[in-house]
C-alpha cells in the first residue's frame, strides 16, 4: 500500500499525508510518525543559502521510493510508509521531504524512520543544488 510522491511546490503537505493516513488506519494504528525535512539558510560551511535545487530522474526515484517503502512495510508492526519529495526551488524554511509511518506502536517506527532516511539519501536519483548570492554547488552529486 504504500505512498509515495514526487511534488512541486506547495502540491503536497503534512497535514494531507496526515489526514488520509489518518483515515485509512483510524483505530489499528498506535502511532503515526512523522518526519519533515526542510531546507536551511545555512551551508554546512556557513554560508546563506539563497534556495535549494532539487532535480529528480523521475520514474527512477519513485520506483526507488516505492521500494523502500514496500520493503519498510513488510516488517513487523508497520502497517503502512508514505514517502514524498519535492523537487524545484525551495527557500529557506520551507519543506521538501514527509515521511510518514502507521504503525501497531511507536518502537517500530522510531526504530524504522532513520534507516529509511539513510535509504532516501542513499539509493533515491534525487540531486540537490545550493545556490547562493553568487553561484551555487550540487551537495548530492550532480545530475548527468
Amino acid at each position: 500500500m504504500a505512498d509515495v510522491g514526487l511534488h512541486g511546490r506547495n502540491e503536497v503537505s503534512l497535514e494531507l499525508l496526515l489526514r488520509r493516513m489518518r483515515r485509512r488506519w483510524r483505530g489499528r494504528a498506535g502511532a503515526l510518525t512523522c518526519f519533515v525535512g526542510a531546507v536551511r539558510g545555512r551551508s554546512e560551511e556557513g554560508r546563506r543559502v539563497r534556495h535549494l535545487h532539487y532535480e529528480a530522474a523521475e520514474e527512477e526515484a519513485l520506483s526507488s521510493l516505492r521500494r523502500i517503502a514496500e520493503e519498510a512495510e513488510k516488517e513487523e508492526g508497520i502497517l503502512e510508509v508514505s514517502l514524498h519529495h519535492v523537487v524545484g526551488d525551495l527557500r529557506p524554511g520551507e519543506e521538501a521531504l514527509y515521511v510518514v509511518i502507521a504503525s501497531r506502536h511507536r518502537k517500530e517506527a522510531f526504530s524504522l524512520l532513520p534507516r529509511l532516511l539513510n535509504r532516501i539519501k542513499r539509493e533515491v536519483p534525487i540531486w540537490k543544488k545550493e545556490v547562493y548570492g553568487r553561484g551555487g554547488r550540487w551537495v548530492e552529486g550532480r545530475p548527468s
